[in-house]
């Protein structure tokens, strides 16, 4: 699975559409409002990659996230490693 980034978008092509993280950026913050990922893939850790990628971007440009999404939310609690990187 090949991850792309287009600005205020990380994604996946998937066998049955896109899986989509999408985000915005205020000041120093990574708002990450949306997670999704099409029915028919779900359960086989797209969602993860992309927020994984998300927390990457967001090292690598000196920003803070912001979970405003309910997935990468429970991501965060997941990997408390990467608390280093939010506001939360």
């Amino acid at each position: 699975m090949k991850i792309e980034h287009a600005e205020g978008r990380i994604f996946a092509k998937t066998e049955h559409g896109e899986a989509e993280v999408l985000y915005r950026i205020q000041g120093t913050i990574m708002h990450v409002y949306r997670s999704f990922v099409p029915d028919e893939d779900r359960g086989r850790g797209i969602a993860k990659k992309l927020n994984l990628a998300a927390f990457e971007f967001a090292e690598n440009n000196g920003l803070k996230v912001s979970p405003d999404c309910s997935y990468t939310k429970g991501f965060l609690e997941k990997h408390k490693e990467l608390r280093r990187f939010s506001v939360v």
